[in-house]
């Protein structure tokens, strides 16, 4: 069994939404992983959205490549 190397980008979502701004945005980070060999992009979709926002998750399923591994509660909401 071969091991995947999946990456979390959730904590580049954790900055922007600190900076009140567009950057650094989740897709490039996205790209730039899977452009280094990345297997997969994990992302966790809060119920809060104090994160990942749902067109992070929109916009990531379009144009990741590889793998999209999206985290989330099992409530009526999501």
């Amino acid at each position: 069994m071969t091991a995947r190397l999946n990456i979390n980008i959730d904590h580049v979502a954790t900055v922007r939404q600190a900076r009140r701004a567009p950057e650094p945005s989740v897709v490039a980070a996205a790209l730039l992983c899977e452009g280094a060999g990345a297997d997969g992009i994990t992302v966790h979709l809060r119920g809060d959205r104090r994160h990942i926002q749902d067109e992070d998750i929109y916009t990531l399923r379009r144009v990741v490549t590889t793998y999209l591994n999206v985290e989330m509660a099992a409530t009526d909401e999501m």
